[in-house]
């Protein structure tokens, strides 16, 4: 710019201002002074969420996985046990934007929209947490973890009779539920109403 104002390059002022340096949540933490406030360390946590969930995008990414078949996946479809029952896996991004969605106006909107009031997003968050944290632990721990994360969460929702109060759950799968003669037993059905209605007549 010397050229412009008629001054040599000499007399140019040096830019003595240092360059920012980056606030990712890794090099964060190591500049971090001792004492944070409230605020700087929501935000702190807030960028560490962020970081993992991208990271998680990532990998899921490289093996050729969305995050919806990632929740999707879980226990083997011909696993018949209680266990079964329950997701076993858990995604965070999914996790984060229900919960962030929750949160929202617009979240909180059709809250009030389908319930008739505003609801409370601690649930959505509690997973969230609950996958941040067990992010890092042994697959069969984790697994155990959501496990009973979940169940603990069908226990909590159910109100009133169900059909899981009449009926044991199944814990061998049923084979030739589909044979026989439907011919002969739609016969067999139609005389017993026939039977039903005379005896009801007279």
């Amino acid at each position: 710019m010397g050229w412009l104002w008629g001054s040599s390059p000499k007399d140019t002022p040096k830019d003595t201002t240092q360059p920012i340096p980056s606030t990712t949540p890794e090099t964060s933490q190591q500049n971090v002074p001792k004492t944070l406030t409230p605020d700087e360390q929501a935000d702190l946590e807030f960028n560490q969420i962020l970081a993992d969930l991208r990271s998680e995008d990532k990998s899921l990414s490289k093996q050729g996985l969305t995050p919806e078949s990632h929740v999707e996946s879980g226990a083997p479809q011909s696993a018949i046990a209680p266990e079964s029952l329950y997701q076993d896996t858990m995604s965070c991004r999914n996790a984060f934007d229900y919960a962030f969605f929750c949160q929202s106006f617009g979240g909180q909107f059709v809250n009030v929209y389908r319930y008739g009031e505003l609801r409370s997003c601690s649930d959505h968050w509690d997973n969230l947490w609950l996958c941040m944290k067990t992010r890092t632990w042994p697959e069969d721990l984790r697994k155990r973890a959501i496990r009973d994360h979940n169940r603990k969460k069908a226990i909590k929702y159910k109100t009133g009779p169900s059909s899981e109060d009449v009926w044991d759950v199944r814990l061998e799968p049923a084979t030739e539920s589909f044979k026989g003669d439907f011919a002969a037993l739609e016969k067999e059905m139609k005389a017993e109403d026939e039977a039903a209605k005379q005896k009801a007549a007279a």
